[in-house]
């Protein structure tokens, strides 16, 4: 088995791990390449020799991905250790997004901040299996007391402020990617992903638009999901704007707000909902100010949505729901027939 010369993989995360995970391939004389761009069913790969080819498999492959190839066939997808995904509103299944990123940038505009949207990808960005990182984007615009409410919403992530009028915070992100790390950037049209991406470039790379006055809606700039190296080392991927992110049955929410699970284990039942049951540790919390009570609605949200999802596929599951619902229901109606006292 001859020895694997990178190249200029390098620049693109090659490092130890890559090379372990390309250790099943070597002995077939392929080529290792990383996905930067998939148009279509066609995938464009970066080479050793820094060359770009359309190159296509049997499996899907997704931008981030570490493929082995021979000419313009990919002969296999390297294990993955991370994945981005969101559930399809229109296919209704799970959507890959980005694969093997280390850090999940959650860009949220200054100007227009949505705690709630950013607990959803937060939820996203935890199941993928990197790191999750909130990055308030146009800092210079930010209203007072802004980050700090975000703190105080947020529990267990960082937030660093940005801006690319004054560069604030870049060499903090910058940092956060090198030498060889990947980071993609999550978030809704206008939050300045492609803005962001261009300041760390050091150049003009992405198209940038602007905000619309009447909705405060951004236009989409980027079409597709791209992967750059940066100066200095780090793999940054930009993606379009999501106005749907979907949550499949499958993903958690206890690393998204760990603060009420650990608030539940002092609810008086195991599979309390933190809804409307006795004795729930949860409900009182918010009832007292000890947690926010937009958190816990937000929370019940995405509780209520996965659990929609899981019922579709396991008829246990819906079995179960139903049950929930009907003794609700029943419970319901048998005290508004007790008479008033």
């Amino acid at each position: 088995m001859s020895a694997i010369s990178p190249g200029v993989l390098v620049e693109y995360g090659w490092n130890e791990r890559v090379l372990a995970l390309f250790g099943e391939f070597a002995p077939l004389s392929l080529e290792p390449a990383r996905v930067v761009r998939v148009e279509r069913s066609m995938c464009m790969a970066v080479l050793p020799d820094g060359s770009e080819r359309l190159v296509r498999g049997a499996a899907p492959c997704v931008v981030g991905d570490w493929v082995a190839v021979r000419e313009s066939t990919i002969e296999g997808v390297l294990a993955r250790w991370s994945a981005l995904s969101r559930l399809d509103p229109e296919a209704g299944v799970m959507q890959m997004l980005a694969a093997n990123m280390d850090l999940v940038v959650i860009t949220v505009p200054a100007d227009r901040a949505s705690a709630s949207r950013v607990e959803r990808e937060l939820a996203l960005a935890w199941d993928s299996g990197a790191r999750p990182l909130v990055v308030l984007t146009k800092s210079d615009l930010s209203v007072p007391g802004l980050e700090q409410s975000l703190r105080d919403r947020l529990a267990g992530v960082d937030i660093l402020p940005t801006s690319t009028v004054d560069d604030a915070g870049l060499d903090r992100l910058r940092a956060q990617l090198q030498p060889d790390r990947t980071g993609v950037l999550l978030g809704p049209s206008g939050a300045g992903k492609s803005s962001l991406a261009n300041a760390l470039l050091g150049r003009q790379r992405f198209a940038t638009g602007t905000v619309r006055e009447a909705d405060a809606r951004g236009r989409h700039t980027t079409t597709s999901r791209q992967l750059v190296p940066l100066p200095g080392g780090g793999v940054l991927i930009d993606t379009p704007g999501l106005r749907s992110l979907g949550l499949g049955s499958h993903v958690g929410l206890g690393a998204t707000y760990p603060d009420i699970e650990a608030l539940s284990l002092s609810c008086r039942f195991r599979d309390c909902r933190h809804d409307a049951e006795p004795g729930c540790a949860v409900a009182a919390a918010a009832n007292s100010g000890g947690l926010a009570p937009a958190r816990l609605v937000s929370f019940q949200k995405l509780q209520r949505e996965i659990a929609a999802e899981e019922s579709k596929t396991d008829p246990l599951k819906r079995k179960e729901e139903l049950a929930v619902w009907k003794a609700r229901t029943k419970a319901a109606r048998a005290k508004a027939r007790r008479p008033n006292r």
